[in-house]
C-alpha cells in the first residue's frame, strides 16, 4: 500500500532550505538579475505616457480613462512579460524539482531551460489562466452578493470551495510533467483521486512553515535595519558607518532569497507527495543515508 505523509512533504522545504542554503542563495541572485532584466524590458515597451500617469499621485477621472486605455494598447508586452515571469518561476521550479526527483542531473545551481522547463512554462501558464477564470467568476459573484443577491451569495460560497478543490486536484500536475517528461495535467488529476484531504493539509501545512520562515526572516530583517540606524537611515546610504553597511547589506540578502524560499517552501512539497503517491523511493541522497554497523 502507498502511504503519503503529508506533513513529510510539508517539511521538504526547511530540508532543501537547510541541507543546500548556497543554492538557495544562488537562485536568489537569479531570480534578482533575471526580474530586474524582465521589469527593464517591461519599461521599455510600455508606453511613457503610462509610466508617467501610473507615477502621478493625483489621478483624475479622465486620467483614469487614459490608463486603462493605455493598458488595453499594451496587453501585448504585458502578455510578453507574464510569459517571461512564468518562464523564470518554472526554470526554479525545475530545479526544486531536480533536487528532489533527479538529484544526480547537473546543470548551473540545478537550473536549466529546456524541454522540461518549456513544458512546465505551459503547464503553468494553463494553471494561471485557469485560475484567473476562477478569480474573475468569484470576483463578479461577491459584487453581485453586496447588491444583495442570496443567489449570488451562495455561488460566490460555490465558487470558493470549487475552486480550492480544483487547485488540490491539480497539485501534482508541475512535478509529474517534471517527472514524466510530458504534460501530465490528466496523470494529476487521476493521482489526486482520493487524496484531497491529505493533499490540502500538506499545502496548509507548507504555507504555515512558509509564514514562520517569512516571520522570522522579517524579524531578523527588521532588528538589522534598526542597528542600521532605522529606516531612515537608508536615505543617506552614504553617511552609514562600516557596521550599518554590514547590516544593510545582510538585509539586503535575506529580502534577496525570502521569494526563492517561498518558492522553494510551497513547492518541494509537491515533489515529494508526487514521489510519495508514485511509490518511488526517495532519489535525493540527503534524505538517504548509509546505516551505520
Amino acid at each position: 500500500m502507498i502511504k503519503f505523509s503529508a506533513s513529510e512533504a510539508a517539511l521538504e522545504g526547511f530540508r532543501l532550505t537547510r541541507e543546500r542554503p548556497g543554492t538557495i542563495f544562488g537562485w536568489g541572485v537569479v531570480y534578482a538579475v533575471c526580474m530586474f532584466v524582465i521589469g527593464q524590458l517591461m519599461l521599455i515597451s510600455l508606453d511613457p505616457e503610462l509610466i508617467a500617469l501610473t507615477r502621478s499621485n493625483d489621478l483624475e477621472q479622465a486620467d483614469i480613462e487614459r490608463v486603462s486605455n493605455l493598458l488595453a494598447q499594451s496587453l501585448p508586452a504585458f502578455l510578453l512579460v507574464l510569459v517571461l515571469v512564468v518562464g523564470l518561476l518554472s526554470c526554479l521550479m525545475g530545479g526544486i524539482y531536480r533536487l528532489v526527483l533527479r538529484p544526480g542531473e547537473k546543470g548551473f545551481l540545478h537550473l536549466r531551460f529546456g524541454k522540461d522547463e518549456l513544458r512546465l512554462t505551459g503547464v503553468n501558464l494553463l494553471l494561471f489562466a485557469m485560475g484567473m477564470v476562477c478569480l474573475t467568476a468569484e470576483i463578479a459573484a461577491v459584487g453581485a452578493a453586496q447588491q444583495g443577491s442570496a443567489i449570488a451569495a451562495i455561488a460566490a460560497v460555490v465558487l470558493l470551495i470549487a475552486s480550492i478543490w480544483l487547485g488540490v486536484r491539480l497539485t501534482l500536475a508541475t512535478p509529474m510533467t517534471f517527472a514524466l517528461h510530458r504534460f501530465a495535467i490528466r496523470d494529476a488529476w487521476g493521482a489526486s483521486r482520493g487524496r484531497f484531504m491529505p493533499l490540502l493539509g500538506m499545502i496548509v501545512l507548507a504555507v504555515i512553515f512558509y509564514l514562520m520562515v517569512w516571520l522570522l526572516i522579517s524579524i531578523i530583517g527588521a532588528a538589522l535595519i534598526g542597528l542600521a540606524g532605522g529606516a531612515g537611515a537608508l536615505e543617506n546610504i552614504r553617511g552609514l558607518s562600516g557596521t550599518a553597511i554590514v547590516g544593510v547589506a545582510l538585509y539586503l540578502s535575506l529580502q534577496l532569497i525570502l521569494q526563492v524560499i517561498q518558492l522553494v517552501m510551497i513547492y518541494a512539497p509537491f515533489g515529494v507527495a508526487y514521489q510519495q503517491i508514485h511509490g518511488d523511493p526517495p532519489a535525493n541522497p540527503l534524505r538517504v543515508r548509509p546505516q551505520q554497523g
